[in-house]
């Protein structure tokens, strides 16, 4: 005989793993750190050399650094782009992103001087904004799908 659940089980497990994946909240803290490195993102931009190539690069390693800890943390990591309706957000965020550096940028060569902090600034807040709009629209993804 087999151990085969029946069909309510097996989905039953289904909705359960599902529900494991998606974490009902995580800590605040690291909706800060990913504001923090892409607001350096967005305001290294605007930096002299070298410090802008030392900024980009404290930033990436800082997303780095992100994944790692979220993977040892909840066992699996999500590309940002992945889920159909979640990459949207993904995708939003990275426009608003682009735009940023854009001005961190004319500041650069154009001037003022300090605009590279404010759009660093706007980068921050946008960051975390958009980080909570994603794991709710991925979250919600999950949901509909398991039904």
């Amino acid at each position: 005989m087999s151990q085969d659940p029946n069909p309510a089980e097996a989905l039953a497990s289904i909705r359960q793993a599902r529900d494991t994946v998606a974490p009902t909240s995580y800590p605040f803290s690291y909706d800060l750190f990913y504001g923090a490195v892409c607001g350096l993102l967005v305001a290294g931009q605007g930096l002299p050399q070298p410090w802008s190539l030392l900024v980009l690069v404290l930033s990436l390693a800082g997303l780095g650094l992100m994944v790692r800890m979220w993977r040892d943390r909840m066992g699996y990591w999500i590309n940002g782009y992945s889920p159909r309706r979640a990459r949207w957000v993904a995708i939003g965020l990275a426009g608003v992103l682009i735009a940023l550096m854009g001005v961190s940028l004319y500041g650069k060569y154009v001037g003022p001087d300090w605009l590279f902090l404010v759009s660093g600034g706007v980068a921050f807040v946008a960051s975390i904004i958009g980080g909570r709009v994603w794991m709710a629209v991925w979250r919600k993804e999950l949901a509909e799908t398991g039904r």
